[in-house]
């Protein structure tokens, strides 16, 4: 009986354990961090961060889950040794050839106030991490109702379920999606967006996690790097 109580005991440890140290400790000191602000008195500017998201946001993310847009999508720009999406072109803000912009990696306060994080389970399509940058709602809209009217190679599937096909009466609706060939809804047709394809793409929009990181964490980025990149040269 001893030792059958001794093996459930070490059981529950083993499991109760990576619980603690992967879920439960690191839950709760996500729940005790607050927004941060600070002054950069040479710029004569205040900051805050995370800086917070619109309303559309949470309804937006709420079909962004049901839609199962995390299957294939990740939303984390990875550190510049494990990856190289720091300076992959669409990641984040473009700059210019001679004047690239690296992306800061994703930072576990970029998704401070949400209630899940969807970071994703593989990457079949881009990081939509900083999605907002790349094009206007117009074209997401197009994007989910016809994937390959954007993109020939892709194996994304049409969202048109989220749109709506109706008869123009009177002025065609400004929010109409501009449809040609196979998808041209017919004459006197039109295409919109309901509620909840509005609120994806708007949610779509918000994404831009690159605010400015505290001075101090910054710091402590850039240090890690750096390490990172002795260690790869003493390595080699």
């Amino acid at each position: 009986m001893p030792s059958f109580r001794n093996f459930v005991l070490a059981l529950a440890a083993t499991f109760l354990a990576p619980w603690l140290c992967l879920v439960v400790i690191p839950h709760a000191k996500m729940k005790a961090q607050e927004v941060q602000t600070w002054e950069d008195k040479e710029l004569g500017t205040k900051s805050s961060y995370p800086a917070g998201t619109p309303n559309i946001f949470q309804q937006g993310q709420a079909v962004y889950a049901r839609e199962g847009c995390a299957s294939c999508h990740t939303q984390m720009i990875r550190p510049t040794y494990f990856g190289f999406e720091s300076w992959r072109p669409g990641f984040g803000k473009e700059g210019t050839r001679d004047n690239p912009v690296r992306i800061r990696e994703t930072r576990p306060g970029d998704f401070l106030g949400e209630r899940f994080a969807y970071l994703g389970v593989q990457r079949v399509g881009p990081d939509l991490s900083n999605a907002g940058y790349r094009h206007d709602e117009q074209w997401h809209h197009a994007h989910l109702y016809s994937p390959q009217s954007k993109r020939e190679f892709s194996v994304m599937p049409s969202f048109r379920h989220l749109y709506i096909k109706r008869k123009v009466r009177g002025q065609r609706s400004d929010d109409a999606l501009s449809l040609s060939g196979e998808l041209d809804p017919g004459a006197g047709f039109e295409v919109i967006p309901s509620e909840d394809a509005r609120a994806l793409v708007g949610y779509l929009m918000t994404l831009k996690k690159d605010q400015p990181l505290p001075p101090w964490l910054l710091d402590g980025e850039e240090e890690a790097e750096e390490n990172a990149a002795d260690g790869g040269e003493k390595s080699k």
